[in-house]
This record gives C-alpha cells, structure tokens and sequence, in this order.
C-alpha cells in the first residue's frame, strides 16, 4: 500500500471516522507467500469467519472457501460464490439450513458431518435432490467440535445407511494461534493413526485431510513470528512430508492469511491530564479493534499518526469513547505531540476485529469499511451504519 497517512485521511474525509482499511494487495502477497512456502501439492481454503470482507478477493487464489454459518452461507449465495468453491463446516448446521444449503451447493460443494444426526440429515437431502454429496467426517480434538475416533469409524462401518452421501476424507482442527511446532508434530502424528485405523478397521482409505492449521500470528512490537516465519513454515512442511498418509493434503487458515492486511482508522477527539498521564481520547474503542491477548492496552500494538505532529515526545495512554474503564486502546503511546484532529492507524486488524469487539455495546455506529489496491484505489464496501436501532425494543404500551 502506499503512503497509509494520506489513505486513512482519504477514507476519513469520505466518511465520519473510525472506519477500516482492508490492504486488498497486501492480503494476496500474503497468500502468494503462505503459499509459496506450503509448495503446490498442499491446497489452501480460506476460513471466511476471519473476515467476510476478503471472500471475493480469496476466492481467485485459494481453493475453497470455508463456510461455518448459516448466515455466512447467505453471504457466498448473495455474492454468487460458486458451489464448487464451498466448503460447508459449521458446528451445527440445522436440519432446515442444510435443505437450504444442499439445494445450493448440490454435488459441487464438499460438506462436512460433526455427528452421526447430521450424517442424516445431509443423507436426507442428498436422496430428496437425486444426488450424491461429498463428505468430510469430522474428527474431534477433545473439545465440542466433531466426533471421536470410535464414534467416526463406527460411521464408517455403518456408510451403507447413507447411500447418497460419498466419503471424501477426514476434517480436522483443535484451535487457533497455535504458535509451537511441537503442537503439529503431536497433532500430525494423531492423525496419521486414526488415517491408518479407518483402513484398517473399515473398508475406506482416506484420500483427503482437511487441516485448520490455526497458525498463530505476531500482533505487537517486539514479538517474532512464531508459525508464519519462513524456518516455522519450512518445519511445518516437513512434518508434513514425513506421514505415513500420502493422500491429498488441505490447510485451511485464515488468520496469517489476513491479520497483517487491516487496518483500524480513528480520530483524536480530546486531550487531557490527569495527573502525571496524558490521556488521549479517540473516537473508536476495544468494542471495534481486537488483538488477540490484549489486556487493557498492554501490549503495544503498531500504530501509525496521520496528521502534521510538533513539539517534542510525549507518552499517551489511547482511551476510547466507551463508559468503562476497560477501554483501553494502547497503554503507551509515544510519539511527537498529538493534535485535535490527527487519526491514528492501528495495523494488523485484517483478522477478526472487524466483528470480534463487542460491536453492539452502548449503541455506538458500526465503522464504514473501505477496500484499498494499487489497481482501484479506496473503495467503500460498507458504509457508516447507526447500531441503535438494533438496539431498540419493540415499542410497549405501559398501563
């Protein structure tokens, strides 16, 4: 991206700040790296819960989108994704969503079944649409998601109960910014035996892994690169290569795709001090930007000031426009003297944060949202929207 000063200036004068600004050149650099680093024979989806903004953009580079909701299923068919580029996850997925969903994706999207019901149901609407539909069988981590290795080879041994439901391979994800090769050589080797189990128990191979890598991601200064390095991501691929399993191979991620693609934009509003802390008062706050560990501003986020600072260096504690003392932006801002006016720029907020604050708290406005490429410039993809009427009962008549 070019100069993010004169950018964040340009969105703040189309629009009242705070807004964000997603780096469309950047989040394919950041894709073409992953990419380049994982090597062709590993396919990449994208986790659309990370930012649906991005969907477009990710669907010309990656192989799949993955879906996990209803309401981000209503957002692919909204935007004419191809059924050929869905992947259908989701923790529950509702016996009338999946009719729904099964009369779009039909037998070009790839589903996958967290229990034995939802086997059913797929099975269900497989046979009332005269068609076939691919499969993943979904393998908990111990936690909510999926089920177990007994529970999953017992679906298998059981596969002549779902006649129109085809067998596509195995899902698998335990959780998100992983940041220790140690995890994946533990999970890798998990998977290896449950792959190795299901052809000896059952009369399927598996030939497909779908796997979340949940690569953890730098935020703040001063922090390294733990999975997202280039020696992590060459470790990573050689665990990898070292399976005994040697079928097709799917990471899906999200997170290292697009963290480092965001930004957060918000104007300086007030002054002031109290006691020996300047306090610098914008009008965004943590119900609009989250990083992931984050505790009251500690950490130091990489923040950019547009605006024409003079005077000498100052430490400011960045304070939002929220009632609790929690709104805390960043702890220790220093930089030259900061003026009325000037907007200052939080980096790597491409993942989550766009939705992951609590958005809906005191009522405030939900930030316009810009796309930016060297190609078409700042284009506006939502605009400025008041929340309060969310926000509002139903009008009740008191006696």
């Amino acid at each position: 991206m070019k100069d993010i000063r004169s950018v964040a200036r340009e969105a703040q004068q189309r629009s009242e700040s705070p807004c964000y600004i997603f780096d469309i050149d950047g989040f394919h650099k950041q894709y073409d790296y992953i990419k380049g680093m994982l090597g062709e024979k590993i396919h990449v989806n994208y986790c659309m819960k990370t930012n649906p903004f991005l969907v477009e953009e990710a669907l010309w580079q990656t192989d799949r989108i993955e879906v996990c909701s209803y309401g981000e299923f209503l957002i692919c068919k909204s935007l004419q994704i191809p059924a050929k580029k869905l992947l259908i996850s989701g923790v529950l997925k509702k016996k009338e969503e999946i009719r729904e969903i099964v009369a779009y994706g039909r037998d070009e999207a790839i589903y996958t079944a967290e229990s034995p019901l939802q086997l059913q149901y797929l099975q269900l609407y497989g046979e009332s649409n005269g068609i076939n539909l691919f499969v993943y069988l979904r393998l908990s981590s111990g936690n909510q998601f999926g089920m177990d290795e007994d529970t999953l080879v017992g679906c298998l041994k059981e596969w002549e109960k779902y006649p129109n439901l085809l067998f596509y391979g195995i899902h698998y994800f335990s959780g998100t910014q992983k940041h220790k090769l140690k995890t994946y050589e533990k999970e890798i080797r998990i998977l290896d035996e449950v792959i190795g189990r299901i052809k000896e128990d059952t009369a399927f191979e598996v030939k497909h892994l779908e796997y979340g890598s949940g690569f953890g991601v730098s935020y703040f200064k001063y922090q390294l690169q733990t999975m997202t390095g280039e020696e992590q991501l060459q470790a990573f691929c050689h665990i990898l290569q070292g399976m005994e399993y040697k079928g097709e191979i799917s990471i899906e991620m999200g997170r290292a795709l697009a963290y480092n693609c965001g930004y957060y934009v918000t104007q300086v509003c007030d002054l002031k001090t109290s006691g020996d802390k300047n306090y610098c008062i914008v009008d965004g706050g943590i119900h609009q930007i989250h990083y992931d560990g984050q505790i009251r501003g500690m950490y130091q986020p990489l923040v950019t000031v547009a605006g024409e600072q003079k005077g000498e260096e100052k430490s400011y504690t960045v304070c939002g426009s929220l009632c609790t003392v929690n709104d805390v932006l960043m702890a220790d801002l220093t930089c030259k003297e900061l003026s009325l006016g000037d907007l200052l720029v939080f980096e790597r907020v491409g993942a989550y944060s766009v939705y992951e604050g609590m958005s809906l708290f005191l009522s405030h406005e939900l930030p316009a949202i810009y796309s930016y490429s060297g190609e078409k410039g700042l284009c506006q993809m939502r605009k400025r929207m008041e929340s309060y009427p969310i926000n509002t009962p139903f009008q009740v008549n008191i006696k």
